[in-house]
């Protein structure tokens, strides 16, 4: 008996020696293949470029361009369809050479990691020139699967950022999609929920990759990209939805995000936690709730801003100059002066409201801003200042975004090429850098003020941890250069 049981216990210390083995094999084939996969992976994404000609590989970011809008409309796209584009792009590009063959199309999808089942289907059903049928099947299906702070708007608008109220004649009008004003303007997107409780931080979109006036920054309180027209791209748009979706990842959310149906906005395949739907085209000055006053709003306090600095400088006989990095800030701060009731009523007027009681517009009591005021104060100082209102409207026509022709999108891919160079605008002046004890004694200048000038408490607290931010800066720039020698 004894035997048998030694028999038995031999024979399953065996069978569990040649699953250890088994396993130890499996895993090995296992981390094989994970490597070949990986080295497959960074072959397609990488070595491809230098095996192609440059032309060529302009064709394939050109027709991926193309591809994406396409997909944002619901258009259905053959494999002609897809031969036909790129034979276009490749004429508009000047490269006589170019075969679209199978091989290539069928490479080409592989690089992409497109599905020819996806690109093949139907345009969709929906009538979306029904504003009436969009909100009574899309908005109310959104609503009733999402909560209020889990529903975002997004929409990009062109900011004049430095135009003063003497200049606004000479901009009336403009929509400003080149030549030498397009130095003059920025494109910002904003997005917000629908209860207000959370603005997502701004994107601003200039024409210089790298102003001289960014020069020593490191640090920024919002995101900012380049492009030659100072424009939102579709390249732009899905890294900036990446972002977020991955920040909202980082949350565990789900949420909605209603976006505008232009070129710029195209589908994004693999987002996780945001659902992307697309107003119908044309009808933004309807449904759009960023649109009914929330940019608006964020416009006129931007140029309230503005204006405050620029009697400021006057009254000091100086002159304001304003730079890439300073509107900047003056966008950061604008954007948070915006309400939270601003934004529910605006997503309200919309039409976004989960039920009858919901659509009662709220009290907002934030006060009117003060733009006739300023302006009177710039008359008194001689400046001949045409209407206010006109100022706060001057840039509601510009362009942000190009239309989806043949021509735009090779443009497009020919400016990205070249977004990456340290380019600089001459007409920007470079920021000087400042030092830790500048900057120490600048605080302590603001100390003697707010001291001076019976302060509140909570302003003279924020001095001293404004004071304790710096010293902690300058300690670790002093401990920086030894920690080299340990």
């Amino acid at each position: 008996m004894e035997k048998i049981i030694s028999k038995q216990k031999l024979s399953t210390k065996r069978i569990k020696r040649a699953g250890e083995k088994i396993a130890e094999k499996l895993s090995a084939v296992f981390t094989s293949i994970s490597l070949l996969v990986n080295f497959y992976m960074l072959f397609t994404t990488h070595f491809w470029k230098i095996q192609i000609p440059s032309s060529e590989r302009n064709v394939d970011k050109a027709l991926l361009s193309w591809i994406k809008y396409a997909r944002s409309q619901n258009a259905p796209i053959s494999w002609n369809v897809l031969k036909e584009k790129s034979l276009e792009f490749a004429n508009e590009l000047g490269d006589s050479s170019f075969v679209a063959s199978n091989g290539w199309l069928q490479r080409f999808n592989s690089r992409h990691n497109l599905s020819f089942k996806k690109l093949c289907g139907e345009a969709a059903d929906f009538d979306s020139s029904s504003l009436k049928e969009w909100k009574d099947l899309v908005l109310r299906d959104i609503l009733e699967r999402y909560e209020s702070e889990n529903v975002f708007n997004d929409d990009e608008c062109g900011l004049f950022y430095r135009i003063l109220p003497d200049r606004t004649l000479c901009f009336k009008g403009e929509k400003c999609v080149g030549g030498k004003k397009s130095k003059e303007r920025l494109t910002v997107l904003l997005a917000a929920n629908m209860d207000g409780s959370e603005k997502i931080i701004p994107l601003v979109i200039g024409k210089f990759l790298n102003p001289r006036c960014m020069k020593n920054c490191k640090s920024l309180p919002l995101f900012y990209d380049a492009n030659s027209k100072a424009w939102m791209t579709a390249d732009i748009w899905e890294k900036t939805l990446r972002r977020w979706d991955l920040n909202f990842s980082k949350q565990k959310r789900k949420v909605a995000l209603i976006a505008e149906n232009c070129t710029a906005h195209c589908t994004v395949d693999g987002l996780k936690s945001i659902e992307l739907v697309f107003l119908p085209p044309n009808s933004t000055c309807v449904l759009q709730p960023l649109d009914q006053g929330i940019i608006q709003n964020f416009k006129a306090t931007y140029r309230k801003l503005l204006l405050q600095d620029m009697i400021s400088a006057i009254d000091r006989k100086e002159q304001l100059q304003v730079s890439v990095l300073n509107a900047i800030f003056y966008i950061d701060q604008s954007w948070n002066m915006v309400s939270q009731k601003t934004i529910a009523n605006c997503f309200r007027h919309a039409g976004f409201h989960s039920s009858p009681e919901s659509e009662e517009l709220l009290e907002d009591d934030d006060e009117d801003l003060p733009l006739t005021e300023l302006a009177e104060k710039l008359r008194n100082r001689g400046y001949a200042i045409p209407d206010e209102n006109l100022y706060t409207k001057i840039d509601e026509d510009l362009a942000t975004n190009s239309e989806a022709s043949i021509q735009d999108i090779v443009s497009n891919v020919l400016n990205s090429n070249a977004e990456g160079s340290d380019d600089e605008d001459d007409s920007e002046f470079e920021k000087k850098s400042v030092s830790t004890s500048d900057a120490l004694k600048a605080i302590d200048d603001l100390r003697c003020f707010f001291t001076n000038s019976e302060a509140a408490d909570e302003h003279l607290k924020a001095i001293r941890d404004l004071e304790k931010v710096v010293l902690t800066t300058k300690k670790s720039r002093q401990s920086y250069i030894p920690e080299y020698f340990k």
